[in-house]
């Protein structure tokens, strides 16, 4: 979930760089200069938690693998497929790779290695979960990368904003008519209620998942994973009219249309300008950024307004395992590179993230104490204890490029819903096999 999962807002930093080193140099100690018969990897990724953890995270490894350095290719994760694309057209480049869990690496699996098994297990025995690195979430199928860090979607506020339209900060809206009224009360003191971008993948990752839950079963998200669920079935054309009422009731900011949430609709909010924004529990658009940018004590997380009050898992959080890390196909240095992608997993990782990226770490081992004092942080560590499917990762990327084409092209009343369904339709029908390894 990811992420979706970038930091490319440079006035969301998470830590000055000089804390981020102390904290490597206090436990790694220093990192002696390259010799002669290093072996450099270079690493693909969109940074996420920040610049300062990856900076903590690239002198851990390096400490604790010495004759192995680390090259990294960082770049904006909306702009993250243009640049691997040409990678994996001519089996050229990175050494590791990151991808978001599920289709999105399955799509892509050509371009890594599989996993050997036995690191797969070794690593696994001591993650909180683990399969979305392998086929159809499958630990019995082939798996390409391990991830590090725990993943999904949760809405934030503003306690201030809330206070100023006359809202009680302690009791945001549990339900759609509820929002609907904050709503209302906010747009009354000339702000935007909930700040939102429709372009890139975010509507896949971020929205589509937390409406989705009000008509799905798990057994649907499966049928949807395998290819199993049309779009025009009553249920997901009910999630597609619910996210066109977004637009219409008025919630979101009137540019959302043509503007992507990062980091233009995460700026809206984190300049105090918004009531709302739907994001993620971790890496750079999270509690931790936007409590800099606002304060701690005006910050809160909650699960998104539930619109169907009796769905089984209207009350669930969409949980789903962070980025992956991976081993190109094409690499001559894969020894190397496994051994970074069994650290990215490790304990060591897990707490960097957890004291300095602002992440969730999938790592049971990790240092409780280390996780940062914040109210909004707590407010996500229990809502992701009553975890469900991350719906959003199981669709296609052209299903995926369909909804969020077609939730811009409704809200601005250049398609109808039910030719938005039309399209997501030959979009799952031109999908490569869901299931097919």
């Amino acid at each position: 979930m990811n992420s979706i999962w970038n930091n490319s807002v440079s006035t969301m930093s998470l830590r000055a760089g000089c804390v981020a080193a102390a904290f490597a140099a206090a436990v790694f100690g220093a990192v002696a200069p390259a010799s002669a018969e290093d072996v450099t990897i270079k690493v693909l990724n969109w940074q996420p938690g920040g610049p300062d953890y990856w900076t903590a995270l690239v002198k851990a490894f390096e400490a604790e693998n010495p004759g192995i350095k680390v090259e990294l290719e960082t770049v904006p994760f909306d702009r993250y497929p243009e640049v691997q694309g040409p990678y994996i057209a001519t089996k050229s480049g990175p050494d590791v790779m990151q991808n978001n869990s599920g289709l999105e690496l399955y799509d892509r699996r050509s371009a890594y290695m599989q996993l050997p098994a036995d690191l797969v297990t070794s690593a696994g025995t001591d993650l909180i979960t683990y399969s979305g690195g392998c086929l159809n979430f499958d630990l019995n199928q082939a798996c390409y990368g391990l991830p590090f860090g725990y993943q999904g979607n949760v809405m934030y506020y503003n306690k201030a904003v809330l206070k100023e339209a006359g809202l009680d900060p302690a009791s945001p809206p549990k339900t759609w008519d509820e929002m609907d009224a904050a709503c209302k009360a906010v747009s009354a003191i000339g702000k935007t209620c909930l700040a939102h971008g429709m372009t890139g993948v975010f509507p896949t990752y971020w929205n589509f998942p937390e409406v989705a839950r009000n008509y799905l079963t798990e057994d649907d998200m499966r049928a949807v994973l395998a290819g199993d669920m049309p779009w025009t079935d009553p249920k997901m054309k009910s999630i597609l009219e619910a996210m066109a009422s977004i637009g219409k009731r008025g919630w979101i900011n009137s540019n959302s249309p043509s503007i992507s949430m990062l980091p233009d609709g995460a700026d809206i909010f984190s300049s105090g300008n918004a009531a709302f924004a739907s994001t993620i529990i971790a890496d750079a658009v999270n509690w931790q950024a936007f409590g800099a940018a606002l304060g701690d004590e005006n910050v809160g997380a909650m699960r998104w307004p539930v619109l169907v009050a009796d769905a089984p898992l209207a009350d669930r959080f969409s949980g789903v395992e962070s980025a992956v890390f991976g081993v190109a196909s094409w690499s001559d240095k894969q020894d190397a590179g496994l051994k970074f992608v069994k650290f990215i997993a490790g304990k060591t990782n897990g707490d960097l993230l957890t004291s300095l990226g602002g992440g969730i770490p999938l790592n049971k081992n990790v240092d409780q104490s280390l996780f940062p004092k914040s109210a909004a942080l707590e407010q996500i560590r229990e809502i992701i204890k009553s975890p469900t499917l991350h719906v959003g990762v199981l669709l296609s990327g052209q299903e995926a490029d369909a909804l969020a084409r077609g939730w811009q092209e409704v809200t601005l009343d250049r398609m109808t819903v039910d030719e938005w369904v039309a399209r997501m339709q030959v979009a799952l029908e031109e999908s490569p096999g869901k299931s097919d390894e």
